[in-house]
C-alpha cells in the first residue's frame, strides 16, 4: 500500500491531468456530436498532429528542444484547418468525402515526413499512441490549467452551447455569440495540447467514448451531463490506475478501455 502510494506521489501532475483532460475532452466532442461535425474534428486532430511533427522537425534542424514550437505549428495548421472546413467545405454536400480524403492527407504527410526525418520515429509513436505515465510535469501542469479553465468555461454555458448546437443543426442559428466563439479557440487549443502532451489516440477516444455511450440513455441535458462525467473522469482514473498496477500494460489503451468499461456500465442503467 505505502508503495503504492509512493507511486501516486510520482504521477501527481499526469493523474488529475489526464483525468480532467478526459473530461473536458468529452464535453468538447459532446457538441461537435451535436452540432453533427464528427468527421471535422478528426480533421482537425490530424491536421494539429501535423503541425506538431512540424514543430518537432523544426527542433531538430534547429537543434533545439522548445516544446512552445511545436505547440504554435500545431495551433497554426489547426486553425487553418478549422478555418478551412468552416469557410470553404462546411457547405458542400459531399463535405464528409472531402473530410476523410483530407484526413488521409495529413496523415499521409504525417508518416512521410517521419520516414525523411528518421529521429522523429520514436516522437512518431508517442504522438499517435502516448504514454501519460511519462507525461512531463510542465505538460500536465499547463494541460491541466488549460483543462480547468476551459472546463469551467463549458460547465458554465454548458445549456447555451447545446442551445447552439441544435439551432445549428436546424439551421436557425443565426448570430455567433461570443460563447461559442470561445469554444472553438478552446477546442483547438485543447485538442492541440492533448495530442502533443497526451496522444492522438487518448485525444480522440476521450473526445467520443463518454458521448457515444450516454446520448441515447439521457432522460435530459442534465442527466446526460453526469452521466459523460462519469465514463470520463471515473473510466480514466480507473485504467490509470490499472495501468500502474501492471508494468506490463501501456497507460492510454487502459484509460480508454477503463472509460469503455464504464460506459457499458452506465449503458445498462436507466
Amino acid at each position: 500500500m505505502t508503495s503504492f502510494i509512493e507511486l501516486l506521489q510520482i504521477y501527481k501532475w499526469s493523474l488529475p491531468s489526464s483525468i480532467l483532460m478526459a473530461a473536458v475532452l468529452a464535453l468538447i466532442g459532446s457538441q461537435w456530436s451535436a452540432r453533427e461535425k464528427s468527421a471535422q474534428i478528426f480533421v482537425l486532430g490530424q491536421g494539429a498532429s501535423l503541425g506538431i511533427v512540424l514543430g518537432l522537425v523544426i527542433n531538430i534542424l534547429l537543434g533545439t528542444d522548445f516544446h512552445g514550437i511545436s505547440l504554435a505549428a500545431g495551433l497554426s495548421l489547426g486553425w487553418v484547418t478549422l478555418l478551412l472546413m468552416d469557410q470553404l467545405i462546411q457547405t458542400k454536400s459531399d463535405r464528409n468525402h472531402i473530410y476523410l480524403t483530407l484526413f488521409v492527407f495529413f496523415l499521409s504527410l504525417t508518416y512521410l515526413i517521419s520516414y525523411l526525418t528518421p529521429a522523429l520515429e520514436s516522437h512518431i509513436a508517442a504522438s499517435y499512441f502516448g504514454d501519460l505515465a511519462v507525461m512531463s510535469d510542465t505538460g500536465a501542469q499547463l494541460c491541466l490549467l488549460a483543462a480547468m479553465l476551459f472546463g469551467f468555461f463549458a460547465l458554465k454555458f454548458w445549456r447555451s452551447l447545446s442551445l447552439a448546437s441544435f439551432q445549428m443543426v436546424n439551421h436557425s442559428y443565426i448570430h455567433r455569440t461570443w460563447q461559442n466563439r470561445i469554444f472553438d479557440v478552446g477546442t483547438l487549443l485543447l485538442t492541440t495540447m492533448a495530442i502533443q502532451s497526451m496522444g492522438y489516440l487518448f485525444t480522440i477516444g476521450s473526445l467520443f467514448i463518454a458521448t457515444s455511450f450516454t446520448a441515447s440513455r439521457s432522460r435530459n441535458l442534465q442527466s446526460y451531463l453526469i452521466r459523460m462525467l462519469v465514463i470520463s473522469l471515473g473510466g480514466t482514473a480507473l485504467g490509470f490506475m490499472i495501468s500502474l498496477l501492471s508494468t506490463n500494460l501501456p497507460t492510454v489503451p487502459c484509460v480508454l478501455l477503463g472509460q469503455m468499461l464504464l460506459g457499458l456500465i452506465t449503458y445498462t442503467k436507466k
